[in-house]
C-alpha cells in the first residue's frame, strides 16, 4: 500500500532522532561538544566576538602564529589587487573612534592603509555608518579608496545600500569568516599549539551554529544517506524542513496578538510595530507621559529605549534602571539607550541554537502569553517609575 507523505516524514523524522541520538550519547561520553563559546553565548555578542577575531588577525596576537592568519584573512576577502595590506607591518585595533565619535568594531592599518571592518550579528544598521567610516578612513589612504568591510552574517546589504554604493564590500561569516577559520585551523596552527587548536575548532563550531549550519560533519553525512535513500525520503524531508522553518513566522503571530494584546489591557497606546530593518518587530510602548518609548523585539533579542521628539533630552536614569533590569551594563546608541542580556535571549530559555530557540520561544508564547505579557509589562512599568 503506498505511504502518504504524512507517514513518510514521521518515519524520516524517527530515523533521524535515532541518529542524532546516538551521536549525542557519544558526544555525552567524549565531551566533544563542550563549546565555551556557546556555554556563554560568545558567539552571539559582537563585542567579544570582535575582539577573538582581530586577535586572530594581529601578527602580535596571543595566538603565537604571527602575521600567518591575516595573510590568510586578506586572500580570503579578495578584495581588488590594487588594495594591497603588508601583514607583517599591520596593526590591529578593536572599537576604533572617529572624529564623529563612533566606534569601529575593527580596524587594519599597516602605514599606509586603513581598513575599517563593521561586524553585524545581531545589532541593527545605524544611519549612516559605512559612509561616516569611510570618511575616516580616506584621508589615512594616500589617495586610495579602501572600501569599508561590512561582515555580516549572510553577506546582506547594508540598508542604506544605494546611498553608499563603492564605498563599502559585503562578507558573511559563512563564505568568508568560516573558509578562512577553517584554513587557520587545519593546515596553517601546528599541531603542538593544542589550545590554539582547540578554541579555533570551538569558534568554527560556534558559527557554524549562528549560520545555521551543522557542526558535525559525520553525523551529516548519516543523516543525508538516510533522507537520499529515495525520491519518498526527500519530498518527507523537504515537506519538514518547510514545517521547521514556520516557527519564525509563528513566534511573531503570537508576538502581535495574543501577548500585544495583554500588554495593551495595561498600556492602551502600546503598538505593534510590523516594519523595519534587520529583523525589528516590537512592541511599541510609549512611557513617562510620551516623552519615551519602549521597544521590546519579538525575540527578546533587543531592548530599546529612546526618545520620541528631539527636543527630549538622553535619560541617565533610564538608562541605568534598563541595566538593572537586564543585567548588563547597557550601551549607548545615538540618542537610544540598548540594553541586553546573555546575546539578548529571551530570560530562562536556554538554547544557544537559532532555530531551537524559536521553537522554545514558540512553547513560551502559545502556553504561557500571560507570563510574556506580564514580563514586558514589568519592565515598562519599572521605566515609568524611574
Amino acid at each position: 500500500m503506498e505511504q502518504t507523505l504524512e507517514t513518510n516524514a514521521a518515519q524520516l523524522l524517527n530515523g533521524v532522532t535515532d541518529i542524532i541520538k546516538r551521536y549525542e550519547e557519544e558526544w555525552q561520553k567524549t565531551g566533544e561538544k563542550y563549546n565555551l563559546f556557546k556555554v556563554a553565548r560568545i558567539a552571539h555578542k559582537e563585542v567579544i566576538i570582535c575582539r577573538v577575531l582581530a586577535d586572530l588577525m594581529n601578527p602580535q596576537g596571543k595566538h603565537g602564529q604571527g602575521s600567518r592568519y591575516l595573510k590568510l584573512f586578506w586572500k580570503a576577502i579578495k578584495l581588488p589587487g590594487s588594495i594591497a595590506l603588508n601583514p607583517d607591518h599591520t596593526r590591529v585595533t578593536t572599537e576604533h573612534s572617529t572624529d564623529k565619535n563612533r566606534r569601529i568594531d575593527i580596524v587594519l592599518e599597516d602605514g599606509k592603509i586603513f581598513v575599517p571592518i563593521e561586524v553585524k550579528i545581531r545589532a541593527g544598521a545605524q544611519p549612516n555608518q559605512i559612509a561616516d567610516y569611510f570618511e575616516c578612513a580616506q584621508p589615512k589612504n594616500g589617495g586610495v579608496e579602501v572600501p569599508v568591510l561590512y561582515l555580516t552574517l549572510d553577506g546582506h546589504e547594508p540598508a542604506d545600500a544605494e546611498k553608499v554604493k563603492g564605498k563599502y564590500v559585503k562578507l558573511s561569516f559563512k563564505d568568508n569568516v568560516l573558509p578562512w577559520l577553517e584554513a587557520c585551523a587545519r593546515e596553517n596552527t601546528p599541531e603542538t599549539t593544542i589550545p590554539v587548536r582547540e578554541n579555533l575548532r570551538q569558534l568554527i563550531a560556534a558559527i557554524k551554529s549562528l549560520c545555521g549550519q551543522m557542526e558535525d560533519a559525520e553525523m551529516e553525512d548519516a543523516i543525508f544517506k538516510l533522507v537520499a535513500q529515495s525520491e519518498d525520503s526527500v519530498k518527507a524531508a523537504l515537506a519538514i524542513c518547510g514545517a521547521a522553518g514556520l516557527f519564525d513566522q509563528k513566534v511573531k503571530e503570537q508576538f502581535k496578538g495574543p501577548i500585544t494584546t495583554l500588554v495593551k489591557k495595561v498600556f492602551p497606546d502600546a503598538e505593534y510595530e510590523p516594519e523595519g530593518t534587520d529583523n525589528w518587530y516590537s512592541i511599541d510602548i510609549p512611557i513617562k507621559q510620551g516623552k519615551y518609548n519602549l521597544w521590546v523585539n519579538y525575540d527578546w533579542k533587543g531592548l530599546l529605549v529612546g526618545e520620541r521628539s528631539a527636543d527630549v533630552k538622553t535619560d541617565k536614569a533610564l538608562a541605568e534602571k534598563m541595566s538593572e533590569l537586564t543585567g548588563d551594563s547597557g550601551t549607548s546608541w545615538g540618542t537610544f539607550i540598548w540594553a541586553n542580556k546573555e546575546g539578548m535571549m529571551y530570560h530562562s530559555l536556554s538554547s544557544a541554537d537559532e532555530k531551537l530557540y524559536l521553537y522554545e520561544l514558540y512553547k513560551r508564547y502559545s502556553e504561557k502569553p500571560q507570563e510574556v505579557a506580564d514580563k514586558i509589562i514589568s519592565i515598562a512599568q519599572a521605566l515609568e517609575a524611574v
